[in-house]
C-alpha cells in the first residue's frame, strides 16, 4: 500500500513539473514507476496520467492553446503512440533474458528494459541541447 502512495506522490510532483514547460512527464515519471512495476505496466500508467494531465490543461488553460502547435504534435503523435505501443507488444513477447557478473553480482536485462532506457537517453540528450524531436516544421 505504501508503494502506490509514493507512485502518486511521484505523479503529482511530476505533473506539477512539467505544467509550465509541457513536456517531460513521460521522461520523469515512467522510470519512476518502472521502480515499482514491470515496464510494460510502467508505460501504460505513464500514458494515464499523461491522459489524464492533458484532459486537466485543458479544461484548466485550453482556450490559450496555440493550435498550430497542437496541430503539428497532436497529428504526429497519434501515429507515434500506436507505433510505440506495437513495438513494445513486439518487445514484451520476446523474453531473452541476459545475465552477467560484475563485480561479484549478478546482472540481468531484457530487451525491452533495454530499448526502453536507449529510449530515454535519446530523449533526455535532444532536450538537453534543445533539438527539435520533430523534423518536418
Amino acid at each position: 500500500m505504501e508503494n502506490y502512495i509514493w507512485v502518486g506522490f511521484a505523479a503529482f510532483i511530476a505533473s506539477t513539473l512539467t505544467f509550465f514547460s509541457g513536456f517531460g512527464l513521460g521522461t520523469i515519471l515512467m522510470p519512476v514507476f518502472a521502480l515499482f512495476f514491470p515496464v510494460e505496466i510502467a508505460i501504460a500508467a505513464t500514458a494515464v496520467v499523461h491522459f489524464l494531465n492533458n484532459i486537466f490543461k485543458f479544461f484548466l488553460i485550453g482556450g490559450k492553446t496555440n493550435k498550430e502547435v497542437l496541430l503539428k504534435f497532436g497529428v504526429a503523435a497519434i501515429p507515434a503512440a500506436f507505433t510505440g505501443a506495437y513495438l513494445l507488444i513486439l518487445l514484451s513477447g520476446w523474453n531473452r533474458s541476459s545475465v552477467f557478473k560484475f563485480m561479484g553480482m549478478d546482472f540481468s536485462f531484457e530487451p525491452v528494459k533495454v530499448v526502453i532506457g536507449l529510449v530515454l537517453l535519446f530523449f533526455a540528450f535532444f532536450v538537453d541541447l534543445n533539438l527539435p524531436l520533430v523534423w518536418f516544421y
